[in-house]
């Protein structure tokens, strides 16, 4: 029997819009940017929500 996520994109997708809001909000820290800081927080919460509505789906095959 073998496992596999059919939506497998979805995480590394979120993974990489995590990594660039990461880097985001380290600017907005060191340069003291409000408006960008905002719009990482704006994104975060998107992603937040993505995060909290994805369902792997797996699918199975049964080899004989």
């Amino acid at each position: 029997m073998k496992y596999e996520y059919s939506n497998m994109n979805e995480p590394r997708e979120i993974a990489t819009t995590l990594e660039i809001l990461h880097m985001t909000l380290q600017l907005a820290f060191q340069k003291q940017d409000a408006d960008v800081f905002n719009e990482a927080l704006t994104e975060l919460e998107k992603t937040s929500k993505k995060i909290e509505d994805f369902k792997p789906i797996i699918k199975i095959n049964v080899e004989d």
